[in-house]
């Protein structure tokens, strides 16, 4: 890439900036950096999803929306693709940065992952890194960063605060939701890292995800936006890899339902345990739910799971 996924993420940033009013978003300026409210105080909405979803990818996919239906019941859903899946998904999108200073918590994403390396190892293994004087980092959180928040970030991405952006959303607003869904994708391309598939032999990727309805709970929000991804997310990847065979085995533990927790409706699982809930599953679980993938050295098409409409029915309240 001729640009750093943060110079391309600062641009779609800075052009929603001229659209406030119309995106009901808001920024503030917090010990120098640019805080934008996507979804905690501001309440954003639909493209502000739209916006947020593609700041996590960097810049390197496109994010839209179609419909899914569920007994005559039309749900909002989103489509995601990326020719660059690898760098879009792991390097960027997959929010693998907890970030926590004093009280504050969030989960974190975008492309200010890769200046600060979170988590190194993976870095590491993808042979990825980026320079750049500007940072745009999204915060899925229930409250904007303080000044504290802000010195850490800086700090942990080696750019002044000046230039640090800090898209932040909560997970019980219409563009937190969105950009859960549209998560669709990295976590098909999570999954097969975690199967330890060569994920570089990923060339393209595309799903579709239902979103989630909002609930004022972010703990139920947090089992809805599981849930759609699991039991009704689809994906599809073109790959090239040379063993049909073997690759047939990944495909066939990619979905959601080769796990032995598949089932568990987590919407209902955050009612009775709580955040813990996350950490006492099968991580397998995590998942789309169905997965398709054509070979293009051989033209093979491969899948695995299906949509579990029974689940999303519970998850749902229908």
């Amino acid at each position: 890439m001729s640009r750093s996924m943060n110079k391309i993420a600062v641009d779609i940033l800075m052009k929603a900036l001229e659209r406030c009013e119309e995106l009901q978003i808001s920024y503030s300026k917090v010990a120098g950096a640019t805080v934008v409210d996507m979804g905690v105080k501001s309440p954003g909405g639909f493209e502000a999803g739209l916006i947020l979803s593609k700041i996590c990818l960097g810049g390197l996919g496109e994010v839209g929306f179609t419909s899914f239906n569920i007994d005559g019941l039309t749900l909002p859903a989103v489509t995601v693709y990326t020719d660059h899946p690898v760098e879009a998904c792991m390097a960027s999108q997959l929010a693998g940065w907890r970030i926590k200073v004093g009280d504050y918590f969030a989960n974190a994403s975008g492309p200010a992952r890769a200046l600060a390396r979170k988590p190194k190892k993976l870095y590491e293994e993808l042979g990825y890194s980026e320079v750049s004087d500007e940072a745009v980092l999204v915060l899925e959180a229930e409250s904007l960063p303080n000044e504290d928040v802000v010195k850490f970030i800086s700090e942990s991405a080696n750019v002044k605060p000046e230039n640090l952006y800090l898209a932040v959303a909560s997970s019980s607003s219409v563009a937190g939701s969105v950009q859960i869904s549209a998560r669709i994708v990295e976590t098909g391309m999570h999954k097969f890292h975690t199967l330890g598939f060569d994920i570089k032999t990923v060339k393209y990727g595309f799903g579709v995800c239902p979103i989630a309805p909002l609930h004022p709970d972010p703990m139920v929000m947090l089992g809805k936006t599981n849930d759609m991804l699991l039991y009704g997310g689809s994906t599809f990847y073109i790959v090239d890899y040379p063993d049909d065979s073997k690759l047939l085995s990944y495909v066939n533990s990619s979905p959601s339902s080769a796990s032995k927790d598949y089932g568990k409706s987590f919407t209902e699982l955050v009612s009775q345990v709580g955040v813990e809930f996350l950490f006492k599953l099968d991580p397998n679980v995590f998942a789309p739910a169905v997965v398709v993938v054509n070979n293009f050295r051989t033209g093979s098409i491969l899948k695995a799971g299906y949509i579990n409409y029974d689940l999303l029915r519970k998850a749902l309240a229908i």
